[in-house]
């Protein structure tokens, strides 16, 4: 069959699906049944099933489409010497679709957000221990999308779970005579060294603060409107963190998909803060996004898409308004049927964005004075008597104040980390 009449035939049946819906069968042998053409190209056909999950096929590896009859199904004829299992009739027209939501789960062992890690240096403050770009901070992620709506809208929602130090522990070797209060430590050792109490035993003591790492959750709704000029999308994400501090964040949602470079995927969108509960310390601040993905070997059961996502921050909060690129967020995911594991990377190319006491809390000696220098606190330098006893030694030999301070921030603080590295290992099905 020439190529020519292939294409023929296949508009035919391309027209015919619009209308009654097809089967859709590929050179892989996989068969898509009762879908409809919602898009064809000279080089894609796009397809809708009766959930409403659309499909894009190559032209190349479509073998064949098959009408869908519309009459009455004649009856079976069964062959008692072939064991062909059950046989289920057909679905009635306008019943509900057969699947209702589309859930994935996976493990990693960290997570990020426009340029913030999420777990791994809230728990290197727990631990008192130093930034690094690999951490152990594992949660269980679950996303669940709603199936069955008009193709315009989609709503879903993610949850995160941390599976390691979700309790609440001392105060990382603080003395405090209160939760939250300063640390006395210095205090008690000056008791011991000088014989002299200067404190109350019965009240400065380690404290139980909250210092676990939080469950995320992260609520979407949104609606896509297609027009000549590509796909645009409007709508909400809502950040809620059980958490003392971070208790919600809201941000207003604008995308865009161009009609072009569809072999590239390329998308953009705007975050703009519109809520958050800490103060409004963030609320107006916006990030731009723009990402690219292509899916290889795409309706096959081994399956592999690199992506990459570029976000600039246009002001990162109301009071420090700094600007740049908060990330460059690579990934490669490998899909095995109904399973994957993906490698991800956060690369910060403005690591000032989060010099500050909101993204990165200082408990040093002396506040962070210098909020370009890309240097924040190191846990591991802060509590704990091996410190303050260098810490003590700085204070005593230090010819001023000047020395002093420079001294003790060369020794208290590190760099912030460029890089951080996760995995994602999971699963996709729907129910």
């Amino acid at each position: 069959m020439s190529l020519l009449f292939r294409f023929f035939i296949l508009s035919i049946l391309v027209n015919l699906g619009s209308i009654y819906g097809i089967t859709v069968v590929t050179t892989s042998g996989k068969t898509f049944e009762k879908v409809t053409i919602e898009k064809d190209t000279d080089r894609e056909l796009e397809i809708v099933d009766k959930n409403g999950i659309f499909i894009r096929i190559k032209k190349e590896k479509v073998l064949k489409l098959i009408p869908d009859s519309q009459g009455q199904a004649p009856e079976l004829a069964v062959d008692e010497s072939v064991p062909t299992g059950p046989v289920t009739s057909p679905a009635a027209v306008g019943s509900l679709p057969e699947h209702s939501l589309l859930l994935s789960q996976s493990v990693s062992n960290d997570g990020a957000f426009q340029g913030s890690d999420l777990f791994g240096e809230r728990q290197a403050r727990r631990k008192h221990k130093n930034y690094k770009d690999v951490y152990e901070s594992y949660f269980l992620t679950s996303s669940i999308e709603l199936l069955g709506l008009p193709k315009q809208f989609k709503l879903g929602m993610t949850i995160m779970n941390p599976m390691v130090d979700r309790t609440n522990t001392d105060s990382d070797l603080r003395l405090q005579s209160l939760p939250g209060g300063p640390d006395q430590t210095d205090i008690v050792n000056k008791s011991l060294s000088s014989g002299t109490l200067l404190y109350d035993p019965a009240q400065v003591r380690t404290r139980r603060e909250k210092n676990g790492l939080p469950d995320y959750l992260f609520t979407r709704a949104m609606y896509d409107h297609e027009t000549r000029l590509g796909t645009f999308s409007a709508g909400f994400l809502f950040i809620n963190a059980n958490d003392p501090i971070y208790v919600m964040r809201g941000y207003w949602v604008i995308g865009w998909k161009p009609p072009f470079l569809e072999w590239l995927n390329p998308q953009f969108s705007m975050n703009n803060k519109m809520l958050n509960d800490y103060g409004g310390i963030f609320q107006g601040t916006h990030n731009y996004r723009l990402s690219f993905s292509h899916e290889f070997f795409k309706g096959e059961t081994f399956r592999i898409t690199p992506s990459l996502v570029i976000g600039y921050a246009d002001v990162n909060d109301n009071i420090d308004r700094k600007k740049g690129v908060s990330d460059i967020s690579p990934r490669l995911q490998f899909d095995y049927s109904k399973f994957f594991f993906a490698m991800n990377m956060m690369y910060r190319e403005t690591p000032s964005l989060v010099d500050n006491a909101s993204y990165t809390p200082s408990d040093g000696v002396y506040a962070d004075s210098n909020q370009n220098d890309g240097r924040v606190t190191d846990p591991s330098k802060v509590f704990g008597y091996a410190n303050q006893y260098i810490l003590n030694q700085i204070s005593t030999n230090a010819p001023n104040d000047f020395v002093k301070r420079e001294l003790t921030q060369h020794y208290q603080q590190q760099h912030i980390i460029h890089s951080i590295f996760f995995f994602n290992l999971g699963y996709t099905m729907k129910i």
